[in-house]
């Protein structure tokens, strides 16, 4: 098997999940949070050594004789030693149902964040829940079992730290510290819009007038200004709406935000490595809104987004860091606020239809091959079933409402969240059929359902454990699903 087919396969979960990545050794084993970057302060969020991840050991559940409980579809796992879950407590865990995680609420790290940042405050209007309930979907490991958070921003959250979730230790910790908002200034702290710092855009705005700028690892309006150090060069981005943006990237063992511009963050080195704008200019009007990046097998991303700054697509090389003609398909109008998911080479893009108004559309969708980069099959009518018709779906803008979607490979459907006239809810995508169809979902259970209507790809479907994940809102416990 050639190196890059198994990268596309561990990213998609076909391989089986044996490859080294990480483990908690110095986490507790009470299954509350851990900070994994401790970071100092004075650096505005740069890390340390403190907790971090052996890569030597593999993935996998414990084998301790703690099964903890369930009861009422609330799962309590049971840990061994090292606070990683045993495999009998997974077995406790039903099939067909959306079982909650206890003790998984994103926003308990806040008591982490205040104990190394004394003083430390987000500034949005949405606290913890900007982190998740804002246009921003998390990256993801698949074969490493583990989920990446980063987001935030407009005026949701000011919060630009890194959160992780580990699924065999079924828990949250910090990867890296947000920046230290005591340093800001009282201008940033007031914005309203935290993905704009306006002393970086100062700098850039000098840096173009002194003909000085280039477009990697300069100034510009996506960062914090007061978090350029000797130990962090490259200083911090600003808390943004990620979108589908954010991915990891098996090979170079990475998390890569494109939005605004594109930043790599390393995981080994624990800090922000490098920062590129797309065009040679700084046009603010790249990549700015309903990102979609996904990867091929040379490690190249393929970014395509269209929001309200109209349509943009770039290729970047991972390896030899320099921007590509683009390739994507689904950098316009026609795809703006897309669902997606990628099951090996494989990436499905799904816009629901839309009944009337300004944004009438039949809906649409295509399945796209990373490894040839051509449209494997597309369309654009509908069988649809269980009551379902055109006129089951608004007449509002369904790019501002957010939506999701995941391959489920036993069933080779896509079970789909979107919005109807009577409210989000679930529905399945079946391209088996000419056309495709669409039909109302139903569970044995309560199924997932969100206040913001903001899913983005939120369900994750993680191959080693046949089993979905979803991520919930910050106040809220993680939900799986076991298929």
């Amino acid at each position: 098997m050639s190196r890059w087919l198994l990268v596309l396969l561990l990213l998609s979960g076909c391989a089986d999940s044996t490859s080294p990545t990480a483990s908690d050794a110095g986490a507790s084993g009470d299954g509350g949070p851990v900070v994994v970057d401790a970071g100092e302060t004075s650096d505005a969020g740069t890390s340390s050594d403190a907790g971090v991840r052996d890569a030597g050991v593999s993935p996998g559940w414990g084998h301790g004789s703690d099964t903890g409980t369930f009861s009422n579809d609330v799962w309590t796992p049971g840990r061994d030693g090292d606070g990683r879950i045993n495999e009998a407590s997974w077995a406790l865990v039903p099939r067909g149902r959306w079982v909650s995680v206890t003790g998984t609420k994103l926003q308990a790290l806040s008591a982490q964040v205040q104990a190394a940042i004394p003083g430390w405050k987000d500034y949005g209007n949405m606290g913890w829940s900007g982190v998740t309930e804002a246009w921003n979907a998390p990256a993801f490991d698949l074969a490493g079992r583990r989920l990446w958070r980063h987001g935030g921003g407009h005026a949701d959250s000011s919060n630009n730290g890194i959160y992780r979730f580990d699924l065999d230790f079924m828990r949250w910790s910090i990867e890296h510290m947000p920046s230290d908002t005591n340093l800001w200034s009282q201008a940033y702290r007031t914005s309203g819009g935290f993905a704009g710092c306006p002393e970086s855009r100062a700098a850039y705005n000098t840096e173009v007038s002194a003909g000085t700028w280039a477009q990697r690892d300069h100034w510009y309006y996506d960062e914090i200004f007061w978090d350029r150090t000797t130990s962090n060069p490259m200083g911090n981005p600003t808390a943004r709406h990620v979108y589908d943006g954010f991915i990891y990237i098996p090979d170079s063992n990475e998390l890569v935000v494109a939005c605004r511009r594109l930043w790599r963050y390393s995981l080994e080195g624990h800090k922000w490595t490098l920062k590129t704008h797309p065009r040679a200019n700084g046009d603010e009007n790249a990549m700015a809104e309903e990102v979609i990046a996904v990867l091929d097998h040379e490690s190249k991303l393929i970014i395509g987004s269209c929001g309200s700054n109209g349509p943009f697509s770039a290729d970047y090389d991972l390896r030899t860091d320099t921007w590509l003609a683009p390739r994507s398909t689904w950098g316009s109008w026609d795809w703006s606020g897309s669902a997606y998911t990628q099951h090996g080479d494989i990436v499905t893009f799904f816009t629901p239809p839309q009944s009337a108004g300004f944004y009438a559309s039949p809906g649409r969708w295509q399945r796209y091959d990373v490894s040839t980069h051509s449209v494997l099959s597309s369309g654009s009518t509908w069988n649809y079933e269980g009551g379902l018709s055109l006129a089951s779906f608004p007449d509002t803008d369904h790019a501002t409402d957010g939506h999701g979607m995941v391959y489920v490979p036993s069933e080779d459907i896509y079970w789909v969240y979107t919005k109807l006239n009577t409210g989000m809810t679930w529905l399945e995508l079946d391209l088996k059929t000419t056309p495709a169809t669409l039909r109302p979902k139903t569970f044995a259970n309560a199924a997932p359902a969100l206040q913001s209507g903001i899913a983005r790809r939120r369900a994750i479907y993680f191959p080693s454990l046949d089993a979905i994940v979803w991520m919930s809102p910050a106040d809220q416990d993680v939900l799986v699903y076991r298929l």
